[in-house]
């Protein structure tokens, strides 16, 4: 078998892969030239590589390594030991996904004392922004003070000579290692300019801010609703934005998962050659015999709002994400054409997309959800604001589809049943203290198609039986149709 992260050669046949502007090298074969170029050890060159990676990106990357670039738990911090003894051999699965999401809040312990900036919840309700240099804005409330805010941030960030927006993590230092892989994608640009990125960073934190407005009551919270041209929760302004000529679309998409990790390699030409990567994965499921091997999908209800004047869109995306946060996120990545092109097939949309009602719909369960889970990670203390525990962006992406559509797209799902469970009973404290789901009228339908949600959505920790058949359904559904990657060539038909 080859290594699941093979690039396929057919990769750049088409213009739409844009080859010229971003030629693929491997990971194998990228660590493979970088470590002869060195001429060091194997494990004291991969040892320096992944010197001052932020644990949170070192987790996955521990997962994406070629088997015989994985390196004995006990050169990696003792924190991660456990996990990393766990991924030494092989590749994970939705089973090893869902017990490490259940078990990682006791794997690496929270702090003694509880970091209330770091707190999921307040980072969903905040009513400001900060700039390059750490210094918080209150929101707008107008567009014209969205717009005026959004240039601010970015005049502010070209004087700071902060990577943009859209970057990657800052590098570690390399010392010896010189010219070889690093972890950031050199010579790409991103989406958008730094003023759209902007404005998609400071619409997405008004989002959850009018999503919070819901809430009941809490200690320090701010006594009146935060409002945004008169309007006070995400449905009301979509809703006036259609009003005043914008098209607002909203879909579930699907892409192959870097959680945030870039890499590039310098050719001998000196020209930067773009590492791909991803989480191989075992899926539990067979295909004449064999067990089907995938990649993780990044998934997310994608939020398109498209002014009348013609200019860039707003991108903004809602899931549960790596850094603590259940709500609204900006899209502000670097062009990758093999991974996040909108246009080349490298992003699935599986499904039909949400507008008026229907979106509206999706905003007051963003709402509701949100609420519920960031509440219950804060009320927890969990880890990463409960990421894992209380689902992958995958499930939160799910359990949303689920509730609007009454089925999923996506694979795999690894929320588990206690979980669930908790789910369920914090959405009922909430409702008996004073909770506002959705528009008067609707909240008996929201609460409902949530709590369906938590009951129905399919669980993907072990599938035997036609269980087997639906789920090979979703994991195919979820693929990108165009890939530069064998193993989803394998899924979505491009190689037969």
């Amino acid at each position: 078998m080859p290594e699941p992260l093979s690039i396929s050669e057919h990769w750049g046949e088409l213009a739409e892969d844009r080859t010229d502007q971003a030629p693929l090298i491997s990971l194998s074969t990228a660590l493979e030239t970088s470590w002869l170029r060195q001429g060091i050890r194997r494990d004291a060159f991969l040892g320096e590589l992944l010197k001052g990676l932020h644990q949170r990106r070192l987790v996955p990357l521990l997962a994406m390594l070629p088997r015989g670039w994985r390196l004995a738990p006990a050169a990696l911090p003792e924190r991660l030991q456990g996990i990393g003894s766990l991924l030494e051999q092989g590749l994970v699965s939705p089973l090893l996904l869902g017990a490490l999401a259940d078990d990682l809040q006791h794997l690496i312990p929270h702090p003694q004392e509880h970091d209330s900036h770091l707190d999921g919840l307040d980072r969903w309700c905040a009513r400001d922004i900060s700039t390059p240099a750490g210094v918080p804005l209150p929101l707008p409330q107008s567009l014209q003070g969205w717009q005026d805010l959004a240039r601010q941030l970015d005049e502010g960030d070209q004087d700071s000579g902060a990577e943009s927006l859209a970057g990657p993590l800052p590098e570690p230092s390399f010392g010896s290692l010189g010219a070889g892989l690093v972890w950031r994608n050199h010579g790409l640009q991103a989406l958008q300019n730094g003023r759209c990125r902007s404005a998609n960073r400071v619409m997405a934190q008004v989002f959850n801010a009018l999503g919070a407005n819901g809430l009941p009551n809490r200690s320090g919270a701010a006594s009146e609703p935060y409002q945004f041209e008169g309007m006070d929760r995400p449905r009301q302004l979509v809703a006036w934005l259609q009003q005043h000529g914008w098209h607002c679309r909203g879909r579930i998409r699907a892409s192959v998962a870097s959680f945030g990790l870039g890499a590039s390699c310098p050719s001998e030409s000196g020209v930067w050659q773009q590492v791909p990567l991803a989480v191989p994965y075992r899926t539990g499921l067979m295909r004449h015999g064999l067990e089907i091997e995938s990649l993780l999908p990044h998934c997310s209800l994608e939020l398109e709002l498209q002014a009348p004047e013609g200019e860039a869109p707003v991108l903004m995306q809602y899931y549960q994400g790596t850094e603590g946060l259940n709500g609204w996120a900006p899209l502000n990545d670097l062009e990758r054409p093999w991974q996040n092109d909108r246009q080349n097939g490298t992003v699935a949309y599986p499904g039909e997309a949400f507008e008026d009602d229907q979106l509206g719909l999706a905003l007051d369960l963003c709402d509701l959800m949100a609420a519920v889970h960031n509440s219950t990670a804060s009320d927890g203390q969990l880890r990463f604001g409960g990421y894992g525990a209380l689902g992958f962006c995958i499930d939160s992406t799910a359990l949303l589809e689920q509730a609007m559509t009454g089925r999923s797209n996506l694979f795999p799902l690894t929320l588990g049943g206690l979980w669930r469970e908790r789910l369920g009973l914090q959405l009922e404290k909430l409702l008996d203290a004073g909770l506002r789901p959705g528009q008067q009228g609707d909240q008996e339908d929201v609460v409902s198609r949530y709590r369906q949600a938590l009951e129905q959505l399919p669980q993907d920790l072990s599938v035997q039986g036609e269980a087997c058949i639906r789920a090979e359904a979703r994991l195919i559904r979820c693929q990108p149709r165009h890939s530069p990657f064998l193993s989803i060539r394998r899924l979505n038909g491009e190689l037969m």
